[in-house]
């Protein structure tokens, strides 16, 4: 039996970062109160080779205080593929993710979130802590920066760590190819397999900085859904995501309520979505619906001849009520209710 230590892979997804930021992420690292059991790698997403050579001369300039490394992938493939391929080349105990534009909330950020795996017994196959979103373009002057906490977060990776030998046993792995959402499937798995003797600690720390960059993926989408057609768009993304999330859960954990609730959920954000956009930019519907019927031929179909339609119609009605009060699908009025939408995707 393969055994772990307890120390700590900070994994870093690089792709044309410039000097200073990749020097900011570095230092909220190497103030950490046990840095001597942290391993940092940095992952070049197939950068530029100026890039590549800067990120070179930052690393040396670290290498006095950090144990860290820097591994090159060739070809460009997003986020998710080189979180991936730093997992694969890593072995340390404790695996946590940060963007190479963010930073560690203080100098106890990775002990607290080391601390929370440990805490009662090892029952913890993964700590959740509070990020807080920082905003500083745009603000009034005089005015400091706008903070906004994301408490008990299960989509992004920001302030999170997680077991490595939990990883290892159940083969948990980013989406393949996907170049949005892949964090929201990655977690989504972790979600819908934990269990008793392997639970998720949430705790009120904050330990993370998320840090606004408007040219990124996850800004760009400024957390909604697009409505364009690029593999990068959010929606696409999302639908990607929770197809392989729902079929490797399901392949994991065969018997569990609550793979099944999740994709009824699903089922009906992805209804939600598309009424935005038919009523929104009707002119991407007809691709957006596509992945509707993606998702409910992969997942839904199958699942759907054993779900009561009484228990369908609660969660619509949970849904579309938050939608409603969340000003989401402000002034839209519905062209097809859940069952219509569901029967449109058998044809």
């Amino acid at each position: 039996m393969k055994k772990y230590n307890n120390k700590i892979d900070v994994i870093i997804p690089a792709y044309n970062t410039p000097e200073l930021i990749l020097a900011r992420c570095l230092s909220s690292i190497a103030c950490q109160s046990i840095v001597n059991d942290i391993k940092v790698t940095i992952v070049d997403d197939a950068s530029e080779l100026e890039s590549y050579n800067t990120y070179l001369k930052v690393i040396e300039n670290f290498k006095d205080y950090l144990d860290i490394d820097i591994l090159r992938y060739e070809v460009n493939g997003g986020p998710g593929v080189a979180r991936q391929y730093g997992l694969d080349h890593t072995e340390n105990g404790y695996v946590t993710f940060i963007d190479i534009d963010d930073t560690f909330n203080g100098a106890y950020a990775i002990q607290t979130l080391r601390t929370a795996i440990e805490f009662n017994g090892g029952i913890y196959c993964m700590s959740v802590g509070v990020f807080d979103e920082v905003h500083e373009t745009g603000v009034p002057a005089g005015q400091g920066p706008i903070v906004m906490p994301h408490e008990q977060d299960m989509i992004w990776m920001f302030g999170k760590m997680y077991r490595r030998s939990f990883l290892d046993k159940y083969a948990i792995r980013f989406h393949p190819t996907s170049r949005a959402n892949e964090d929201n499937g990655f977690n989504t798995i972790i979600r819908l397999i934990s269990n008793e003797q392997e639970q998720i600690n949430f705790i009120p720390a904050h330990v993370y900085f998320w840090h606004e960059n408007l040219t990124s993926i996850t800004r760009n989408n400024d957390c909604q859904y697009s409505y364009g057609g690029s593999d990068r768009d959010s929606f696409y993304g999302y639908v990607e995501n929770m197809i392989y999330a729902v079929t490797e859960a399901r392949k994991r954990s065969p018997y569990n309520g609550m793979i099944t609730r999740w994709a009824v959920s699903c089922m009906i954000h992805i209804y939600e979505y598309y009424i935005e956009v038919y009523a929104r930019a009707n002119e991407h519907a007809e691709n957006n619906f596509k992945w509707c019927k993606r998702y409910y031929n992969e997942v839904f179909k199958d699942l759907e001849k054993t779900i009561p339609r009484e228990v369908i119609a609660q969660h619509y009605n949970e849904v579309m009520r938050n939608a409603y009060m969340g000003n989401k699908l402000d002034g839209i009025i519905p062209h097809m209710d859940i069952f219509q939408f569901l029967e449109s995707l058998k044809k």
